[in-house]
């Protein structure tokens, strides 16, 4: 028999100074309180209720583990409120893992839009370029692109896809001119992910309407997605980003779209809203969860749907999915 239940029990007969009265409160039958004090007494080896036809009183040896029990089970209780409470309320620490490529001004929208929305959640931001495991690691979410979440069942929920477009800064467009087809971005500093040069080649593929053309750049640099943008941003060359990432800087005219109609192939970057479950979630998690999805729909951001196919929105947000990466 469950040792919490048998101390329930035996505070509750001795409170109510009667076993029917203790079985009511408890929602069980007057035999169950009468087993269950039974067999704490002979778990301790000590008599701890005195018994009569008319009332249920306390030993004198059982007076001091009483008030023991009470403090015990009244602490009990107290800390299954605060759990529960906590996970129905909009407070307490949400830890989120975050790709360099996000961190942008969309994303500081992102951050004080949901402050705004959950002011009593302490929201920890992590910039996390390397692969996350939410089973082993302090994160609660994280927002990265699928190759980089490293366990086999978790929680998916698609923000974006956009292909790599080709941008340039003004300045670096007037003083180098404008490439009018790929073929003239061999004659340029490109800005380049590191995966997008072939195997052991100097070489490029891009696609141009429809057709593939391999480009073998004069200059170049490699490096992740916020290094290129800031050397694109100074003018540095013509690089190779997420069109997502780079969406307000064309808006604001920071940067300009080279070549519209030419793209690096099979060079689409998704990114998505992890988490490790769905059952039990608090409500800061949940609440973050739909607002993520709300704030990346409203945005515009064409995001495919369960079976891949690219959609503008996310019709119902119905796009859980548990994963294997």
């Amino acid at each position: 028999m469950d040792q919490l239940y048998m101390l329930r029990a035996f505070v509750a007969a001795a409170r109510h100074r009667s076993f029917s009265k203790a079985a009511a409160s408890l929602g069980v039958t007057t035999g169950s309180i009468s087993k269950a004090i039974a067999k704490l007494e002979a778990n301790i080896q000590t008599r701890v209720l005195h018994r009569t036809t008319r009332f249920v009183s306390l030993t004198d040896a059982a007076q001091p583990y009483y008030l023991s029990c009470c403090r015990l089970l009244e602490e009990l209780d107290e800390a299954n409120r605060r759990i529960t409470q906590e996970r129905e309320v909009d407070s307490g620490r949400l830890r989120l893992a975050v790709h360099p490529m996000l961190v942008s001004e969309t994303f500081s929208r992102l951050v004080s839009s949901y402050l705004a929305i959950a002011p009593n959640v302490n929201l920890m931001v992590s910039v996390q370029e390397g692969a996350v495991n939410l089973y082993d690691s302090p994160f609660d979410m994280a927002i990265l692109p699928p190759h980089l979440v490293e366990q086999s069942a978790v929680i998916r929920r698609t923000l974006s896809k956009s292909p790599r477009i080709l941008v340039a800064a003004p300045g670096y467009l007037k003083q180098y001119g404008a490439p009018k087809t790929a073929s003239e971005l061999s004659n340029h500093f490109l800005l380049l992910d590191p995966e997008s040069r072939q195997k052991g080649a100097d070489f490029i593929d891009f696609v141009e309407d429809g057709k593939r053309v391999s480009v073998f750049p004069m200059s170049s640099m490699d490096g992740n997605e916020v290094l290129l943008r800031a050397a694109a941003l100074t003018g540095t060359g013509i690089a190779t980003l997420p069109g997502a990432m780079v969406r307000e800087d064309i808006a604001m005219g920071r940067l300009a779209h080279v070549l519209p109609e030419c793209s690096a192939p099979d060079s689409d970057v998704e990114i998505c809203l992890f988490y490790a479950h769905r059952e039990l979630m608090p409500a800061r998690l949940r609440t973050f969860v739909d607002f993520c999805v709300e704030f990346f729909r409203s945005a515009g951001r064409p995001v495919p749907d369960d079976t891949g196919t690219i959609v503008q929105s996310l019709d119902r947000c119905e796009n859980e999915m548990l994963i294997d990466v």
